[in-house]
This record gives C-alpha cells, sequence and structure tokens, in this order.
C-alpha cells in the first residue's frame, strides 16, 4: 500500500528528466524513423554521413558493392562522439577514449571499402560505427576476420540450411 502519493512538484521537476531519458533510450535503440532511402543516398553521395540516419541498403546503393562484407555477433564500446567502437578496433585491455562505461552486443554488418578507406558497422539496419582507414588496414581487418571464420564452433557459426526436397 502506497503511504505517500507523489506530489505534483515532485512530478514536475522530475518529469524534463524522465522526457530526456525517454529521448535519449529512444535514440539510443533506434527508435527514430529513416529519411526515405532516396533522401539518404543523397547524403552519403554529398557526405553528409551522420551515424543512426543512414542504412546499409543507402551505401551499397551508393557506393556499391564494398571490398569486404562481414557478419557478426559483437560487442561495442559507445563514445561520447556517438560512435560505438567495436571489439577487434580497441587493444586487449583497454577501453576507447571518451567511453561512456556501457557495452552494446548485438549482431553487426560491417562494410569495408578498402579504395575509400572507409570501415562502417551496423547495428538494426543503422550506421554507429564509421572509421577512415588506409586500404592496407582495411584489408588486414578482412585478413582477421577470414581467419577468425576458421576456428569457429559449430555453435558460433550459421544453422545450416535444412536440404531442399
Amino acid at each position: 500500500m502506497l503511504k505517500h502519493a507523489p506530489s505534483s512538484a515532485w512530478f514536475r521537476s522530475a518529469l524534463p528528466v524522465l522526457v530526456a531519458w525517454f529521448s535519449l533510450s529512444a535514440g539510443a535503440c533506434g527508435l527514430y524513423s529513416l529519411p526515405p532511402l532516396e533522401e539518404q543516398k543523397a547524403r552519403i553521395l554529398s557526405d553528409q554521413i551522420t551515424l543512426r540516419a543512414l542504412t546499409a541498403q543507402a551505401f551499397l546503393e551508393a557506393w556499391g558493392e564494398p571490398t569486404y562484407s562481414h557478419s557478426e555477433p559483437m560487442q561495442f564500446f559507445p563514445v561520447a562522439s556517438g560512435n560505438y567502437i567495436p571489439r577487434f578496433r580497441v587493444p586487449l585491455g583497454e577501453s576507447p577514449p571518451g567511453w561512456d562505461d556501457s557495452i552494446v552486443s548485438e549482431q553487426a554488418l560491417f562494410l569495408g571499402y578498402a579504395d575509400r578507406g572507409e570501415l562502417l558497422g551496423f547495428l538494426e539496419k543503422r550506421l554507429i560505427y564509421r572509421e577512415h582507414l588506409p586500404a592496407e588496414q582495411i584489408h588486414a581487418i578482412a585478413a582477421q576476420w577470414k581467419r577468425e571464420e576458421l576456428f569457429k564452433t559449430r555453435l558460433e557459426a550459421p544453422p545450416a540450411r535444412p536440404p531442399s526436397p
């Protein structure tokens, strides 16, 4: 049984905090709607690349097929800039500058455009990671992904498709 009902003064003072929290949570979870695909492609082609407002499909249509494409469950470190740094870009035992002490862990898609020097990461179809890298470094990351694929266990591998009748 509730002994004291919250006062309206308390509610009025807490309301801005609740609204701010919900807005940040909604943004982090990707609840905001995306611009239409044509607008996304126009932004990409004019180099107005913003996090959480662009999809992998828009990059594929604007820039074409990437040099490398890779998908795997990944842990990301959110940083103050809004970028999410993937675990493989952080040296073991260290944390990225500006890290907010949280971790996001989900199935991720990475597109590596070696000719453009761009490594992009997506969660739930939204761009959440962008890093400019020399082509050699993008090739090295892709080689690392390929080596790791060799040692995946059956539990880590994607499920096999049932034989077709």
